[in-house]
């Protein structure tokens, strides 16, 4: 009960008969039943701070177990707030001052000195024509308890409540609200017209006049529509999912609203999640489509090497070819041939295997690169075509880099093949060069070939992907590659031009303190 509701029932005391009894020394019998049927703890006293009467609900909420009357208040009585007693305080106020009521300070504690019960209060202390006083108090324990419950909740989710009064036409929004999108705080209670402007303005564009229709049928048309999500605009620019839900408090007498209430949440995780999942499922249809295409690619791939292996090898079991023969030589030279393709079809797909299953290792130790490309020069001395020259280029000095030399091979190794398969001329140079200030290797492979496409520079990086399809390859070498250069904490990039040539530069850190 309000203290202008306390003040304007207590009138009737001062204007009433005089006369004993009831415990109300200033009311008569209308009066004291009314005061006994205030929701409020009442308590008369004297100038000398004697008590003269006070009403059954304050004797439970003090748990006074008989009538303090006679007694002096303060030895019953102190009224706390921030750990001090402020009782005497105001009634010097009282006396001092021209008003005639003063108020409990919010976060007042009543204290009784008998039975050592306390409790939050809300009220005050009036000073009577008649010279007496009258402590009157409501014991709020239950509310400031729910309501710092509902704080600590509030604070700890992502929960927003509000409501909108439709009488005063003003929203009165949660001041969480504000600090929880990181906004300057504003006015908590607003117009509507004002929570969609552009002073405020945080309601995404495209939601806009969905949530404005929303609300004008809340308003008008006396219908609460279901939950609905929208975006907001945090204070650092990005936007953030919420969904909103309300319902009446209460209406008029012709079924019009009178005030609305509701909340919003934030759903942002939940819209994570399911762009998490929606990612995941795509990604898992791409997979099912690209291990189609590779196995259907497989078959094919893995059939021709064999079908030449094994047709070569029986005319040469059969003897039908001359082993000492030039024809002979030729077709062993193309069973070795396909059996390295197929090695290197099969090592492919068990490097992929590794990738997909995220079990591929790495074992770094500091090794020479020159004594590393040296050796992969020699060994495909013979294996590039004779109409192309082959280049080892190397810097002066002999620089040792931190890394895994066998897959750093396996890469070098991957990017000649490629350069052999499309080039018929011209020349293919491997080396390697030190970045300007020492800290990076670039490890190179350009050729002469065919060229690639430059809208086609990232595609060829990716998995069972082939740019002639006529050309024997699974399309898996360059996205090993990569996968590869990028667990030595490297990357991998290429430049090309149609009819002219390609250049692979793989880029590492000299060490991995540098990665």
């Amino acid at each position: 009960m309000s203290n202008s509701s306390i003040k304007s029932k207590t009138a009737l005391l001062r204007n009433g008969e005089t006369q004993k009894g009831n415990g109300y020394p200033e009311a008569n019998d209308y009066s004291a039943r009314i005061l006994e049927t205030m929701q409020t703890g009442v308590v008369f006293f004297n100038t000398e701070q004697i008590i003269s009467g006070i009403n059954n609900l304050a004797c439970e909420d003090l748990q006074i177990p008989r009538d303090p009357s006679g007694h002096k208040i303060t030895d019953i009585i102190s009224i706390i707030h921030q750990e001090k007693d402020i009782f005497p305080e105001l009634i010097a106020r009282l006396k001092s001052s021209e008003t005639d009521m003063e108020k409990l300070p919010i976060d007042t504690l009543i204290r009784s000195l008998e039975t050592k019960v306390q409790f939050f209060a809300s009220g005050c202390i009036m000073q009577l024509e008649t010279g007496r006083y009258l402590l009157a108090f409501r014991n709020t324990m239950d509310e400031v308890t729910h309501e710092h419950l509902l704080s600590m909740i509030l604070a700890r989710t992502k929960i927003f409540p509000w409501f909108f009064d439709l009488k005063r036409n003003k929203m009165l929004i949660d001041a969480h609200w504000f600090s929880y999108l990181g906004i300057p705080a504003g006015d908590c209670e607003i117009t509507i017209e004002k929570f969609f402007s552009r002073e405020i303005g945080r309601v995404h564009p495209n939601e806009r006049d969905m949530l404005a229709d929303a609300l004008q049928k809340q308003l008008s048309e006396k219908e609460i529509p279901d939950s609905f999500s929208y975006r907001l605009q945090r204070g650092d620019g990005s936007w953030e999912w919420f969904s909103e839900q309300s319902m009446y408090l209460s209406k008029t007498n012709d079924g019009s609203p009178y005030r609305i209430v509701g909340v919003c949440h934030s759903i942002q995780e939940h819209k994570n999640t399911e762009d998490k999942l929606r990612a995941a499922r795509n990604k898992a249809q791409e997979s099912d489509r690209l291990k189609s295409a590779f196995l259907a690619n497989m078959s094919h791939e893995i059939r021709t090497p064999l079908n030449a292996i094994v047709g070569f090898s029986n005319l040469i079991a059969g003897g039908i070819v001359d082993l000492d023969t030039e024809e002979a030589r030729d077709y062993s030279a193309l069973i070795s041939k396909n059996c390295n393709y197929l090695l290197t079809l099969v090592s492919d797909v068990l490097d992929l295997s590794c990738i997909e299953s995220d079990t591929m290792t790495f074992k770094f130790t500091i090794y020479p690169l020159t004594r590393l490309l040296t050796e992969i020069y020699q060994k495909y001395e013979n294996r590039i075509p004779q109409e192309v020259q082959f280049n080892l280029l190397l810097p002066t000095d002999n620089v040792e880099i931190e890394t895994d030399a066998v897959r750093l091979r396996q890469v070098i190794e991957h990017l000649l093949d490629n350069a052999a398969k499309f080039t018929v001329k011209g020349h293919i140079d491997i080396g390697y060069a030190l970045s300007d200030h020492g800290e990076k290797i670039y490890v190179f492979v350009a050729d002469t070939g065919c060229g690639i496409p430059s809208d086609q520079y990232k595609k060829v990086f990716e998995r069972f992907y082939k740019i002639n399809s006529f050309v024997q390859g699974a399309g898996l070498g360059l996205s090993v590659c990569k996968t590869i250069v990028e667990g030595l904490g490297g990357t991998i990039n290429v430049y090309s031009q149609l009819k002219e040539g390609s250049r692979f530069s793989v880029i590492l850190p000299l060490n991995r303190l540098h990665k």
